[in-house]
């Protein structure tokens, strides 16, 4: 989801991190540079690490590091804004972007992103291509491939790629209205077929978007595991985002959480919830391998700034992450 960042803060973080984890569990990396950040999409080339995220000031924001922990922020992709944005923007906005989804297939970047207003269903969720990969900066509009309407069974944002085991690509989406969804998508172009989207987790209570899904072996078994945020973000300190998992044999569900409960019945293990500082984790992203996850949190000691988390996630031999906060 999107929320209007008034300036760019860059804060310094270290141990302040630590203090705020409960004594049992592993402190997130220490970061440094620029943190500012909402939805982070985390992503590794050969040699760079990237950031694509969510941002009110024009185009796809981006982020670039060495090491993964000293963070620069980088020019954003279509920082003009493109034309066809502003049929699903509020009037007067002509380049707000939320929660990319980015990487890199057959040797070509993607960047799979949503255009929309808060609360609206009319939404789009565009896609831009690189030739040669993200590095190689040569971005190109491939326009809006799935859209949303008032009416709809589900709204066309938080868009995030997945190859299932069989090499077929796949797109996660969705936000409240029936939640996530997730549709497979072509091979050679990247866009999705007219249907075939299915609904993969939906909560009625508490609302749930920002789907990722990563694939792992366990025990000879792939599985797939949907992580999601839960809760009201973009609220500062005030946000109740918490981040929740569940798995399943098939990439198109059923997904169920480590108690058994299906996450089309509000299931979902919670793997991080507010601490006394920081406020309202959620907006995560991982590597594909599962091994790094990205997320955002809000500082309830600095005006509510939402701020750049990654910690290795650590997978138990019941094959279930542990909470990473």
């Amino acid at each position: 989801m999107f929320l209007t960042l008034k300036r760019l803060v860059r804060l310094a973080v270290g141990c302040a991190f630590a203090a705020a984890l409960a004594p049992s569990q592993a402190a997130p990396w220490t970061l440094t540079g620029a943190l500012t950040t909402h939805d982070p999409n985390i992503y590794k080339t050969s040699s760079t690490w990237w950031i694509f995220e969510t941002t009110d000031n024009g185009g796809i924001g981006v982020k670039y590091s060495s090491n993964g922990t000293a963070w620069t922020q980088g020019t954003p992709i279509f920082s003009g804004g493109l034309s066809w944005w502003s049929s699903y923007l509020p009037s007067g906005k002509t380049a707000m972007v939320w929660a990319p989804g980015c990487g890199e297939y057959a040797g070509n970047g993607y960047c799979y992103y949503a255009i929309s207003s808060f609360g609206s269903q009319k939404s789009a969720i565009g896609l831009a291509t690189s030739a040669g990969g993200i590095a190689a900066g040569a971005w190109v509009d491939q326009g809006a491939i799935l859209t949303s309407k008032s009416g709809d069974t589900y709204n066309a944002i938080d868009p995030a790629f997945v190859l299932a085991d069989n090499g077929d690509p796949y797109l996660v989406f969705g936000s409240f209205w029936n939640g996530i969804h997730i549709t497979r998508v072509s091979k050679v172009n990247l866009k999705p077929p007219t249907g075939g989207i299915v609904n993969i987790a939906k909560d009625s209570t508490n609302g749930i978007e920002n789907g990722f899904v990563v694939k792992k072996a366990i025990n000879g078994t792939v599985y797939y595991y949907l992580f999601a945020s839960k809760g009201a973000c973009c609220k500062g300190a005030s946000s109740t985002y918490y981040i929740v998992v569940g798995r399943s044999t098939s990439i198109t569900g059923p997904y169920v959480d480590k108690a058994g409960v299906a996450m089309l019945s509000g299931g979902g293990t919670v793997l991080a919830s507010s601490g006394t500082r920081f406020k309202g984790p959620g907006g995560q992203s991982l590597l594909s391998d599962g091994s790094v996850m990205a997320w955002h949190a809000y500082d309830a000691n600095n005006n509510g700034a939402p701020v750049l988390f990654i910690n290795n996630v650590t997978w138990g031999s019941d094959g279930w992450p542990a909470a990473v906060w």
